[in-house]
């Protein structure tokens, strides 16, 4: 009963507070806004309030389609007001008093300045391609790369510094594809490759590249984060965009977003379709240098076809000034139909040829889920809170594989199942403390819990193979703490922090148990020097690992088509990477200069082996085995030129070295190295005010591994882009691999075989991007519309 009444006395103070303060929240603020020469209204002109104390944001509207504005719901106080609009010199109006007795303040007529650079004919756009360079991150914003219009994550890829994307849309960050990919910070189990290609352009605001996380981000991935950071809007009322992408080669995209926003929550729906197809002619020659030398060439078409579509959803709850919640949903599907038509022509040496033909079919399907909770716990002082988040996902995959092989002697069917079911959570708590003198803590901890359970089935002539058919099931949990400790004094940051991982593996098949358990320490060390006011010199220094993932433990063979098996390691043991970078960037009047040198090592390198099957010589076995170290070191240099108001140029030059050695299938030593670079260059041009052509060429060098190399290539993307309708609606015609010399061509070799892989994909390949947006913000006669300070 004690605790009832002390219950209700804080239940009743609290009510009776808030209505005070309801009481006081009566006062207003209005005006009027207009071009100083041509006397004409301006419409969605940003009125934001601050408060004259701190300066941090109250309030704020946009101005309707007379230039009026209403800022309600005020408390007595004193104040300053800043207007701006894209194309105007922002106004301040400054000492703005709220008293109990004088609860209105007219401002009355404003009117703006045009900005000198609006009044010449080609529009100066801001500059998109700014990088922010933050002591852990890079920050680049996207949200008006052209070239992406109506794509997907992986189309805006293609154009940042520090990732490439090849001509299958594989991404890879500093030649590795081995990263992890976050959604707004929020991890996922799905791959980094399925999120890339499922989320809409359109929808990301800027995408931070962390290619030496510290110890506050799982351990996980070898080269590093990429984060997506989407849109968000901060007005209220309704927004959105409608985009449609046909293309040719049955290529389309389609995608829409809506938004709305209230005081204290917001609403997000989002859809998203996605079709890319491929086709084009393969060559491969296998050459068997065992008594007696055998020959093998392969030539054919592939098709291929994969579509994506997803429907997502948030709901975000602001309780007060302290607490907030924010809950999202996502489902999806992804399709893959793929088709090989291939003619084999094998023989001896000295013998007769022997034609065959091969017709495989591919089709797979792929279903998930995905639910967060995320609750934000602010304290009294700026910056101290408590992020705790919370997800669940499940994936539901099913694949077959249908071959037709025929020869002279006869033909044969195979057909191959497989079957998965992925299930996971993730919780994170996340504490931040200021201290004292811009220093600060954090600590924070992580689980990780993913269930995999597999079936596969084989039939050749429709008669079970037992030793391809097999049950497996995969579990994982990791438990993760971290703490971290960052500071600045004077123009010198730091950041260090160390994070422990804790993981609990099992994996189980035809009646074995393999078991790891095992602690892993990560520590980070971040620093950054600001040399004036537009230097910044980096130093820092990270500990990760790369895990072996379900299928890449799996010890018994699967067959993948007549002349390939894959069969998996147990035994595997993780990568263990160390990381270190330097880099220094500037700002030359409007230009941006960035080098970034870097160095990579690991141990226990996780490699794709190629090797004759004991059993058939015809047969390649791909296997997968710690073999030994590699090391990489390089420098990145990225060049930003605004070459005159209507050209801007982008330069991207990535020069590395790379070196492994060990051995493998114990018996084949190697060491190998070899210099890689890539080469880019991105020229946009404003043609008006209208109007925007972009060009973009990359060439990439050969590269090598321990047991083969993929040879060089190259690309040019063209992109031209115009607005209607006040910019509501813009049309992008994008054509990609416009010269047609995107080729793939990668060998594999060792002193008992030869094998070169070919695949010339038609092309160019031309797309529409259609993208239209909409929004109803509420200004003076549509109900105030705020700002709500982030």
């Amino acid at each position: 009963m004690k605790k009832l009444i002390i219950l209700l006395t804080v239940f009743l103070t609290s009510t009776a507070t808030f209505a005070n303060n309801s009481a006081r929240k009566n006062g207003i603020i209005k005006g009027e806004i207009k071009d100083i020469n041509t006397n004409i209204a301006i419409e969605y002109a940003t009125i934001s309030l601050y408060n004259k104390i701190d300066s941090k944001l109250v309030d704020g509207t946009i101005t309707d389609k007379n230039g009026f504005f209403v800022i309600k719901k005020l408390i007595p106080g004193n104040y300053y007001l800043e207007i701006s609009f894209i194309g105007y010199e922002k106004k301040t109006i400054p000492n703005l008093t709220l008293k109990t007795n004088k609860k209105t303040q007219n401002i009355g007529l404003v009117k703006l300045n045009r900005s000198a650079t609006s009044l010449n004919e080609v529009v100066v756009n801001s500059d998109e391609n700014t990088i922010d360079y933050k002591i852990d991150k890079k920050i680049i914003s996207v949200s008006n790369k052209i070239s992406a219009s109506g794509g997907t994550a992986v189309d805006v890829l293609e154009t940042v510094p520090s990732v490439s994307v090849d001509m299958n849309g594989n991404v890879s960050l500093r030649g590795s594809t081995n990263f992890k990919v976050l959604v707004d910070g929020r991890p996922s189990m799905r791959s980094a490759q399925d999120i890339l290609s499922q989320i809409p352009s359109n929808q990301i605001k800027n995408i931070e590249i962390i290619t030496n996380p510290s110890a506050k981000y799982d351990a996980e991935g070898e080269a590093g984060i990429i984060n997506i950071i989407n849109k968000k809007s901060y007005l209220k009322g309704s927004s959105g965009f409608v985009n449609v992408a046909p293309g040719n080669h049955d290529n389309m995209a389609a995608s829409g977003m809506y938004n709305l926003k209230k005081k204290k929550s917001s609403f997000y729906l989002g859809a998203s379709y996605n079709q890319r197809a491929q086709s084009g002619k393969r060559n491969n020659y296998q050459t068997t240098f065992t008594d007696p030398k055998t020959f093998r060439n392969t030539t054919g078409k592939l098709n291929y076809k994969t579509t994506k579509y997803n429907l997502s959803t948030a709901y975000d709850y602001k309780f007060n000034a302290k607490n907030s919640l924010s809950i999202t949903a996502k489902i999806g599907r992804s399709d893959l139909d793929k088709k090989d038509d291939l003619i084999y022509d094998s023989f001896k040496k000295n013998s007769e040829h022997k034609p065959e033909s091969n017709l495989e079919k591919t089709d797979s399907e792929t279903d998930y889920y995905e639910a967060t909770v995320n609750y934000i716990r602010k304290f009294k002082k700026k910056g101290h809170h408590l992020n705790t988040f919370f997800d669940y996902s499940g994936r539901n995959y099913e694949k077959t594989i249908l071959n037709k092989y025929s020869s002279i002697s006869g033909s044969d069917n195979y057909h191959s199942f497989l079957k998965e079911d992925a299930k996971g959570i993730i919780l994170s708590s996340d504490y931040t403390l200021p201290l004292n003198g811009k220093r600060k803590l954090q600590a924070g901890y992580k689980l990780l819990s993913y269930k995999f359970d597999v079936d596969r089935n084989f039939k050749e002539n429709d008669v079970i193979k037992s030793e391809y058919t097999q049950e497996s099931d995969f579990k994982k949990t990791i438990h993760s703490l971290y703490g971290m400790y960052s500071g600045k004094v004077n123009k010198f940051s730091y950041k260090i922090g160390l994070r422990a991982e804790h993981i609990n593996r099992e994996n189980k098949y035809s009646g074995e148990t393999y078991k790891v358990k095992r602690w892993d320490l990560f520590p980070s060390a971040h620093t950054q020097l600001a040399i004036g006011k537009k230097s910044k010199l980096s130093a820092n220094y990270s500990r990760r690992i790369k895990r072996p993932t379900s299928a890449y433990l799996e010890g018994f063979e699967v067959w993948n088509d007549t002349y390939n098996r894959t069969k998996g390691n147990p035994n595997l043991k993780p990568e263990l990477i160390n990381s270190f970078e330097l880099s220094y960037n500037t700002k030359i009047n409007k230009h941006t200069i960035s080098f970034d040198a870097y160095y990579r090592s690991k141990k226990d390198k996780i490699e794709r082996i190629k090797t004759i099957s004991n059993l058939d010589p015809n047969v390649i076995i791909t296997s997968f085995e710690n073999i030994g170290k590699d090391y990489t070191y390089g420098l990145e240099t990225f060049v930003s030129l605004s070459v005159t108001k209507w050209w801007r140029n982008l330069i991207l030059i990535d020069l590395a070295h790379y070196k492994i050695e060990g051995e493998y299938a114990n018996k084949y030593i190697f060491s190998t190295s070899s210099t890689n670079y890539t080469l880019r260059n991105l020229a946009k041009f404003n043609l008006s005010k209208l109007t925007q052509f972009q060009i973009d060429i990359t060439y990439k060098s050969k590269l090598k591994w321990a047991q083969g190399e993929k040879a060089e290539s190259f690309i040019t993307t063209t992109t031209l882009k115009h607005s209607f309708f006040k910019r509501k609606l813009s049309a992008s015609f994008i054509v990609r691999d416009i010269f047609n010399t995107s080729k793939l061509r990668q060998t594999y070799y060792n002193k008992d075989f030869n094998l070169v892989n070919n695949y010339d994909q038609r092309a160019p390949t031309v797309k529409l991007s259609l993208s239209y947006k909409f929004n109803k913000y509420r200004g003076k006669r549509r109900k105030s519309a705020n700002i709500n300070s982030l």
